[in-house]
């Protein structure tokens, strides 16, 4: 495969965007004292406040130990706490503070911004369809891979 076609492929095109979209958030979620991934533990928080870390895990489709480590940041940081479960000891539940919850916000503010210049000049069907098309591909890259041996 030489170069103009795979920089014409569409895989080419969405990790050029991505690396961008990603650049963007990079900096704007810096003037919140945030890094990359921690604004979406918050987030996810503000929904499900109280939840455990495999739980966080779960809902963001990322490993556990990468969890553990945003949320020892985002303790340090004061921006959540972890409580035991009172049910089980063996669980702790995480629980967004009152800084934590001053950024909710904020990142949604963010977020939004960061939407509309991604979509600037699309369409209403034409972001629902591109939304539509990332979240096929998102399940066309979850499926497994048969292997021939």
């Amino acid at each position: 495969m030489d170069n103009s076609t795979i920089q014409n492929s569409v895989g080419y095109q969405l990790a050029y965007a991505s690396k961008h979209h990603r650049n963007y958030f990079t900096a704007a979620l810096d003037e919140l004292g945030l890094q990359g991934g921690q604004e979406l533990v918050l987030a996810q928080l503000a929904e499900t406040n109280g939840c455990s870390q495999a739980d966080l895990a779960e809902a963001l489709s990322v490993k556990p130990p990468t969890i553990t480590k945003i949320v020892r940041k985002l303790e340090d940081a004061d921006l959540i706490e972890r409580q035991q479960d009172p049910d089980d000891g063996r669980v702790q539940q995480v629980f967004l503070t009152e800084d934590g919850e001053d950024l909710i916000d904020p990142i949604e503010a963010c977020w939004n911004r960061g939407e509309e210049i991604l979509l600037d000049g699309f369409t209403t069907e034409e972001r629902l369809l591109l939304r539509r098309m990332l979240i096929q591909i998102q399940e066309n890259i979850d499926m497994p891979y048969e292997t021939t041996e």
